[in-house]
């Protein structure tokens, strides 16, 4: 099979030759190119990915730049120019708002300026050969805890709701002009709408189901409509322990779960798959946090743990459970990719 006839079959519970493989992002490649003295490019091919994503950028992301920090297009901070000191120093350009009038005048970013031609053109030269995903991540939620900043957040939700509503209704309808126009410049390239929003710590939700339900949902379910009616798989990223609102999500039409951190979950792999693994495909449960430690044979036990508790009759797309960061020793994630291609449990 080809990688992108066995990502496809296993989302939807076709016949495959093994669990597909995939990762959110491998910032060791280097690393790993070194090790296997081969050229950087060759490394998502050798490791046997199945699915690249395809993101969209914003043409002036990096064009407001300060001596202390990189700003994206929603004029926030993205981090620091010192990257060891990542998240110490961050602005937030509606912490002082206090009406609607406020969140109206702001200077919002503007859903023309993306690079849907380069998306164009990186689906059309993978697209035949790889599952490709994106847009990724344009959420609503963490948005509009990057605008106010998180504390503030909060309590706009829950003191001040109507400002709260007013910028988070803004951010989705601006993402879903953004989102349409992706989709179309991407075409039947692009077989998965990926969206995300993260909402969860690794012990529960950051805020109550009701207030989920109340401001996020409705917004999540609009962007799920769009790669609806333009017949795509939804493959929804959120971190941590989201089980308290994952039938929910399964209500509004995701079709595959970013990231499976297992070991965030009140539940075991084998309960998950018994309650949701017909309604939804699996992707992650390799413990990132371990990754920089753990000796490769037990990364080869936990992949083929992780393969035997999700990976029946499809429904499964193994990796790890988040980004692997350029500390984890290459020696590690060839361990994890090689063991999941060899893999046949369950097939």
């Amino acid at each position: 099979m080809t990688p992108k006839e066995r990502q496809l079959a296993a989302i939807r519970r076709e016949p495959i030759d093994r669990v597909p493989i995939d990762a959110i992002w491998i910032y060791n490649q280097k690393e790993i190119a070194d090790y296997l003295k081969i050229d950087q490019k060759q490394v998502l091919e050798y490791l046997g990915l199945d699915g690249r994503p395809i993101l969209l950028e914003y043409e002036d992301e990096f064009s407001n730049r300060s001596d202390s920090a990189d700003v994206i297009f929603w004029s926030t901070t993205l981090f620091e120019g010192n990257s060891s000191q990542y998240g110490t120093s961050r602005q937030y350009p509606l912490s002082e708002a206090s009406s609607i009038k406020d969140i109206e005048s702001y200077l919002w970013p503007d859903p023309a300026k993306f690079g849907y031609d380069n998306a164009k053109a990186l689906a059309e030269k993978y697209g035949d050969t790889y599952a490709l995903r994106g847009p990724f991540w344009l959420p609503v939620f963490c948005k509009v805890c990057d605008l106010f900043g998180m504390e503030e957040a909060m309590i706009k939700m829950m003191t001040e709701p109507a400002v709260f509503e007013a910028a988070i209704e803004r951010i989705t309808v601006l993402t879903i002009a953004i989102c349409e126009r992706y989709l179309e410049a991407c075409g039947d390239k692009v077989d998965i709408f990926q969206i995300g929003d993260d909402f969860a710590f690794q012990r529960g939700m950051m805020i109550s189901p009701s207030k989920w339900r109340e401001f996020i949902k409705p917004r999540l379910s609009r962007l799920i409509e769009i790669g609806k009616r333009h017949n795509k798989i939804i493959w929804f990223h959120s971190c941590g322990d989201i089980t308290d609102v994952l039938p929910d999500l399964i209500d509004i039409g995701i079709d595959v779960w970013e990231t499976v951190q297992l070991h965030t979950l009140p539940v075991s792999p084998q309960k998950l798959k018994t309650d949701y693994g017909d309604h939804i495909t699996f992707f992650g449960g390799i413990n990132t946090q371990k990754l920089p430690f753990a000796k490769p044979v037990d990364i080869e036990n936990e992949v083929k743990t992780c393969i035997e508790a999700l990976g029946k009759n499809g429904g499964y797309i193994c990796g790890p459970d988040h980004t692997i960061n350029a500390d984890v020793p290459p020696e590690n994630t060839i361990a994890l990719f090689k063991t999941a291609r060899e893999c046949r449990i369950n097939i």
